[in-house]
């Protein structure tokens, strides 16, 4: 495994209170030492251009202890896929009722999101059903877009990506992260019309954006949200 993309993880305890996740990425294309939250275990992520020693990074994570017991502090609540929780879709909010016996599966009935089966299964079940749902949504907005662009696609897939909330690549094969469906309709719309662009642009110049900004006037406000919301996104489930 060369140093691009060999990771290692483990728990740095400080004293008796308090300990730290932490993952540590080599990376040998890095000209700095990153470090970041994973919003979803409240880990600590550092990426970094050469191999440390446990020592090195040991004292890397104790002189940053305080900013990452701020940052986590600072990250919202958690929302598990629980009977009776809420959560968001495209703007509108759900509620989950877990009825066991009922033979729907998942179905949404006016706002009350029916899941069957055990209760242990909701929450793969939930999302099982969100891919799905956010694979036809996000399918049919990137044919209308595309289609504004006179310009094709590839594969649409739908992932449960931690740094982006989509993807483009050189064969035109579009991902999206399924957590994007909880996000605000024109939100759903940015992150589309930035993807679709891509198909013409594989860069961010000032064509580009002027290509994302003539499939959504009004990107700059959706961009905003999600670095505002991202997190939130990122926790529930």
């Amino acid at each position: 495994m060369n140093s691009e993309n060999k990771t290692h993880s483990n728990n740095i305890t400080l004293n008796k209170k308090q300990s730290i996740k932490v993952q540590i990425k080599y990376n040998s294309r890095a000209k700095h030492t990153i470090l970041r939250i994973d919003p979803r275990t409240d880990t600590l992520i550092i990426t970094v251009p050469k191999v440390l020693s446990p020592a090195e990074i040991r004292r890397l994570v104790q002189n940053n202890a305080n900013w990452v017991f701020e940052k986590i502090s600072l990250l919202p609540p958690k929302t598990p896929f629980i009977d009776g929780q809420t959560f968001n879709l495209m703007g509108k909010n759900i509620i989950i009722c877990h009825d066991p016996d009922n033979l729907v599966g998942v179905k949404l009935i006016n706002g009350t999101l029916i899941v069957s089966g055990k209760v242990e299964h909701i929450s793969r079940r939930i999302k099982d059903w969100l891919k799905k749902y956010a694979h036809n949504i996000l399918a049919a907005k990137v044919k209308c877009m595309a289609a504004n662009l006179d310009t094709s696609f590839g594969r649409i897939s739908i992932r449960d990506n931690r740094s982006s909330w989509g993807s483009c690549s050189s064969q035109g094969n579009i991902a999206f992260s399924w957590r994007l469906i909880m996000a605000p309709e024109p939100v759903i719309n940015y992150i589309v019309a930035h993807e679709v662009a891509h198909l013409v642009y594989l860069n961010h110049s000032k064509d580009f954006w002027n290509t994302v900004g003539s499939l959504d006037a009004n990107y700059q406000e959706s961009k905003s949200w999600l670095r505002i919301n991202g997190d939130f996104l990122q926790r529930v489930g």
